[in-house]
């Protein structure tokens, strides 16, 4: 039976939930190179908690290094540009945190086949030549995807324009969740440890709207532990695609009844899912045929917060977005519904606007 820790956990003492993690899940690392993996969309501040928990790297890196492992670590930041890996490392505090391991995984790069879909793209060399792999993801929502966990997390492994690629080519929730899949099968965690010290809900991974967890989990099988935060999350796992399929792979188990829980994972109280996951009031099929511009995503702008960077502009896989007179507009007839721009806004500037089935929802008092 796969095994998922849910560890107490405080930042300021993170090194008691780790004790319990490597209780659980010990891991021989000595003369072994280890990469860990943080969540690190962007660009940051550690306030934000959008990305990976400074203090958590810092620990891992100490630990692995005193029991003899070499240690990287590095991610792939979704926004594109020339040093925005350094400059992400930089403002969240990972680089610091690194203690002189943090390394650009984007400059080393090969392609490959991804498994069950035929797709081809590039990804990092040092993922898949890592002697072991940590996984350290954030306990977060995702408005595309349902949730940000350990599967997700695998989509830094993925460099240059091909991540925005994959959101163009495989455009459908459908699709890009296989696709995660696939990215996630090129190199399996040797271990997961998510920072669920301070969480996120509603419309993550990169939203404002946080939930202090107070949890660090762990398993040795990412998808079963994503199974989990799921089911805390207040969201069946088998009604998430990228689960499902990586289950029906076997690649973990996602029925909770067959996971064995060490300590609380029950459901949060109050905790808001993404609007993405809010059941239909007319089936998908129906309303696609005949209304298929009222459920589609429409977006806000905190004019306070946009500094004009055209961030959006620039990492729009559909070519959505133009600026004008300094501001995001929109062109709904291209928008693919990937939320990347909402997603990458380092300023958290764009906000997912209510669609039609969620105001019903408040209407009726559910939301």
């Amino acid at each position: 039976m796969q095994r998922v820790l849910v560890a107490d956990a405080k930042y300021e003492a993170i090194d008691g939930a780790l004790d319990r993690v490597f209780e659980e899940f010990p891991l021989e690392v000595s003369g072994k190179t280890v990469l860990l993996k943080p969540n690190m969309l962007g660009c940051y501040v550690p306030e934000s908690h959008v990305n990976t928990s400074p203090e958590l790297v810092k620990a891992l890196v100490e630990r692995f290094r005193s029991a003899g492992g070499e240690v990287i670590v590095a991610d792939n930041p979704g926004a594109r540009g020339y040093g925005l890996v350094e400059k992400s490392g930089e403002v969240s505090g990972l680089s610091e945190a690194a203690m002189g391991a943090f390394k650009n995984i984007s400059l080393e790069v090969e392609a490959v086949e991804l498994p069950h879909s035929g797709v081809t793209v590039n990804v990092s060399r040092i993922v898949r030549q890592a002697d072991v792999l940590v996984s350290v993801p954030k306990f977060k929502t995702h408005t595309l995807t349902g949730i940000s966990g350990a599967i997700k997390n695998s989509f830094g492994f993925v460099v240059g324009g091909d991540k925005a690629r994959m959101h163009r080519e495989l455009g459908t929730y459908r699709d890009f969740s296989r696709m995660l899949v696939g990215v996630y099968q090129l190199r399996v965690p040797d271990l997961v440890i998510m920072d669920g010290v301070v969480g996120m809900e509603g419309n993550g991974p990169s939203g404002k709207d946080l939930y202090p967890v107070g949890k660090v989990l762990a398993s040795d099988n990412g998808v079963a532990l994503d199974a989990v935060m799921a089911r805390m999350m207040g969201m069946r796992p088998e009604k998430i695609e990228m689960l499902e399929f990586a289950r029906a792979m076997g690649l973990g188990e996602t029925d909770i009844s067959r996971i064995e829980v060490v300590g609380n994972g029950e459901p949060l109280s109050k905790f808001r899912r993404p609007m993405s996951t809010i059941p239909r009031l007319i089936p998908g099929a129906l309303m696609e045929r005949f209304y298929p511009d009222l459920d589609r995503p429409r977006f806000d702008i905190d004019p306070d917060a946009c500094n004009s960077c055209r961030n959006c502009a620039d990492i729009c896989p559909g070519g959505a977005i133009a600026m004008e007179d300094g501001r995001p507009s929109y062109d709904y007839s291209k928008c693919i519904s990937c939320y990347c721009c909402m997603e990458l806004c380092p300023r958290q500037a764009i906000e997912l606007h209510d669609s039609f089935r969620v105001r019903v929802y408040r209407r009726l008092g559910i939301l």
